[in-house]
């Protein structure tokens, strides 16, 4: 009797995974098995938030502090222990980071600063300790990984100083620590992508001594908060649950400041693209985010858009519009991108930013810049970071784009 019980608690389990657990995916992604195990992943993730919310925690969006990983300044990485990188904690003109030193590199050796994602608030350096460690094994190059101070407690520009200030450090200090300082390029995936992003404008643009950057590695890129209505965003809004809309203004509010309690009043805002008065809608910066400048295949949503907003929120745009057009936030809000160092980006098909990372790449090749894009077929944001679920889950179309952004690294250093 009792094997039957059990037989039947099994079933219940296995019926409630398959169900909490299941998402359909849009026609075309790849990898569609590995895709599925990944949503799920994070689909148990959001009914774990949900569940909490219905214990009176509050809403996610209101209460980002509670899902926050602390940032570690000591203790064992799970990569040190192949043997084959040195990892070592340390800090950067007092910024904590991870170095990643393969026991084969030069004794001066190339590096890359690795700027991590996560909403400009969430998730550390450690968590993608893997990540960083594959990069410089595959890449026999040095690799130093930041834990830049996040929002909501250090908003704009906090977090892109820290980034900026370990960055200058290196270039001007690198030699004591085995760097060749004539040989270090900036990296980053989401927000990561554009701390990077904005990294690599800024050093362009000031008047130093420093060596120049080699080169600027942005994965999935978040690039502007000006216009939330771009073709992928309407299409990918809610294709995948990696990132909506509404999250991902969610983290744009917490980054520029404005009150976390009201995130989730203020994310609604600026997903519906009523952060922006019409005035502004009419500037100059309208022209940066033109869906002419898009590939003619992803200038017209393939989804029926939402209407026009017909109203602004005059209370949050008086909070933001010194900020969202500020390149040092937002680096396609720049009206000069000449100069800038080459350039590897990765756009996905099914990514809400592809459009923040076409954009871009289309301006930097009309700047003259010398942009690689690896564009992921199938691909969706995140993709690369599977491999921190484990190799057996890592897509397709993520291993494609990060062989594709070493190959990239190998080549300009070799240069």
């Amino acid at each position: 009797m009792w094997k039957k019980v059990l037989v039947a608690i099994l079933a219940v389990l296995v019926v409630g995974v398959a169900i909490l657990g299941y998402s359909s995916l849009p026609s075309g992604v790849h990898d569609p098995c590995r895709a599925h195990i990944v949503v799920g992943v994070l689909n148990f993730f959001s009914f774990w938030v949900k569940v909490k919310e219905s214990l009176g925690y509050g809403h996610f969006l209101n209460n980002i502090r509670l899902y926050q990983k602390k940032i570690v300044l000591d203790g064992e990485l799970p990569s040190a222990r192949y043997g084959d990188v040195q990892v070592k904690r340390t800090a950067i003109a007092k910024v904590p980071v991870i170095v990643y030193r393969p026991v084969n590199a030069p004794v001066v050796s190339p590096a890359m600063i690795y700027f991590h994602g996560g909403g400009y608030s969430l998730l550390t350096a450690d968590d993608y300790d893997m990540l960083t460690y594959v990069y410089a094994k595959t890449t026999n190059m040095v690799v130093i990984s930041v834990n830049y101070r996040r929002a909501p407690q250090f908003p704009f520009p906090v977090p892109v100083q820290d980034c900026l200030e370990v960055t200058r450090n290196l270039l001007k200090h690198g030699s004591k620590l085995g760097v060749d300082v004539s040989k270090v390029g900036v990296a980053g995936d989401g927000t990561g992508g554009s701390l990077a992003a904005s990294v690599a404008l800024t050093l362009t643009r000031e008047a130093s001594d420093l060596p120049s950057l080699k080169f600027q590695l942005l994965s999935h890129p978040s690039l502007q908060a000006f216009d939330f209505s771009l073709p992928s965003y309407i299409d990918h809004n809610n294709t995948m649950p990696l990132l909506t809309t509404r999250t991902m203004a969610a983290f744009i509010s917490l980054y520029i400041g404005l009150n976390e309690s009201d995130t989730y009043y203020f994310s609604s805002i600026i997903s519906e693209n009523r952060h922006i008065s019409p005035q502004m809608r009419a500037s100059k910066f309208a022209q940066y985010v033109r869906v002419d400048l898009l590939p003619k295949m992803f200038q017209t949503p393939k989804t029926t858009p939402p209407p026009a907003a017909s109203t602004f929120d005059s209370h949050i745009f008086s909070k933001i519009k010194s900020i969202v057009t500020n390149p040092l936030f937002s680096p396609l809000m720049s009206s000069n991108l000449t100069g800038l160092p080459p350039a590897f980006i990765h756009a996905s098909e099914f990514d809400l930013l592809r459009d923040d990372a076409l954009l871009y790449s289309k301006r930097l090749q009309d700047a003259g810049v010398r942009v690689k894009i690896h564009f992921g077929h199938g691909g969706f944001h995140g993709d690369t970071l599977t491999m921190l679920l484990g190799k057996y889950l890592w897509v397709q179309s993520g291993k494609m784009a990060f062989t594709s952004s070493c190959d990239f690294i190998k080549t300009i250093i070799k240069n």
